[in-house]
């Protein structure tokens, strides 16, 4: 990271793809000046290869696991977008 680099993070509030998904799109299309993470996704391998088919078919590869980090005390970011369906378990 630079030091001209702002930490962003993505956060599905549900553990889906959209996290990964959304920090896969900003990287490919405006990559500075963001040090890009996002959450870890709970979901299905067969969800993840057809979240990967969707993007590829756009000619975006999804940001690697490198990038991924789960929300802790000590970790600063300057922005945090948090991608939420809406729906609630009740």
């Amino acid at each position: 990271m630079s030091e001209h680099q702002k930490r962003i993070l993505f956060l599905c509030a549900s553990r889906s793809i959209r996290a990964l998904m959304a920090a896969s799109l900003l990287t490919t299309r405006a990559r500075e000046p963001w040090d890009i993470w996002h959450t870890p996704a709970g979901i299905p391998q067969e969800e993840q290869e057809l979240a990967c088919q969707v993007l590829d078919e756009m000619g975006i590869s999804l940001l690697p696991t490198s990038q991924e980090t789960e929300p802790s005390f000590g970790l600063m970011w300057d922005e945090g977008i948090i991608l939420c369906s809406g729906l609630s378990d009740t």
